[in-house]
């Protein structure tokens, strides 16, 4: 049972929002080859990188996803290898192919999603071995995927990309309750024990993230934690994907930590890898 309960009907607007956000920015890019920010991809390589993501999404959901080899590693070398591998798949030499392409998938994921059992799990080997993720999941990686990636487009062109709370807490609600326990980063977290709670702001998500000898679990919230990290969603979202230094947010009022053991919110994000 999901900790946070995704509402359905507003992700898939979001992503239909966000998707034709996205294509608009990237038609109107003079240069898809320069870098895109957050990333050591360019515009070009970002773009069919979340072409790529929502064809496999839609693919994985609909049961249909190809037998690929996906490296025995840790997760983010699994995945760097499985992104790179799907970008060389894709001619992204022209943006408005780019963009075609982005909306194609966002269409096909859409009308895939609308079938599907909400809780149904699905195979997500790229995650790891025998990994799976519910289709609720699948479709808030899918808000994040065009959220953030449009940042990253959007910073590395100089242009602005409003990210709404509403949508941040789309994604922090459903991503991270499911991805934590993926993402731990196991050598630096060998040896914690620490609870905390986190509490969006706007009357967002709540829940607690327990990370315990290498390894995390998420549950909902309530009973004594070490540390409470209030945050305003969007900047938790750029912070959890990286995207906005943790030291910032703190300094700037976008997070702020208190409980037992306050000063444990400085080695929140060490703890994990980017979802």
């Amino acid at each position: 049972m999901a900790v946070v309960a995704l509402d359905r009907e507003a992700a898939r607007a979001a992503i239909s929002a966000a998707a034709g956000r996205f294509t608009a920015l990237l038609r109107e890019t003079d240069d898809i080859e320069r870098p895109a920010g957050g990333t050591n991809w360019t515009v070009a390589e970002t773009a069919a990188h979340v072409s790529c993501v929502l064809t496999g999404l839609s693919a994985t959901i609909a049961g249909e996803l190809p037998a690929l080899k996906y490296p025995d590693a840790d997760f983010p070398t699994r995945l760097a290898a499985s992104n790179g591998a799907t970008i060389a798949m894709v001619d992204h030499t022209d943006a408005g192919r780019l963009a075609e392409l982005v909306t194609v998938g966002a269409q096909r994921f859409l009308e895939v999603v609308a079938t599907a059992d909400p809780q149904m799990e699905c195979e997500t080997p790229w995650y790891g071995p025998g990994r799976t993720r519910t289709v609720d999941c699948l479709t808030a990686l899918a808000v994040s995927e065009l959220t953030v990636h449009g940042h990253d487009i959007a910073t590395g062109t100089g242009r602005p990309w409003p990210i709404s709370a509403e949508h941040a807490k789309l994604i922090l609600g459903t991503v991270c309750p499911e991805m934590w326990p993926l993402v731990v980063r196991p050598e630096a977290a060998q040896g914690a024990r620490v609870t905390y709670e986190v509490r969006l702001r706007g009357n967002g998500p709540r829940y607690v993230i327990r990370v315990a000898d290498g390894t995390a679990e998420v549950r909902a919230a309530g009973g004594p934690v070490d540390c409470v990290i209030s945050a305003d969603p969007v900047t938790f979202l750029l912070v959890v994907y990286g995207r906005m230094p943790l030291g910032r947010a703190l300094l700037r009022g976008g997070m702020l930590a208190w409980g037992r053991r306050p000063w444990l919110s400085l080695r929140f994000k060490d703890l994990f890898f980017n979802p």
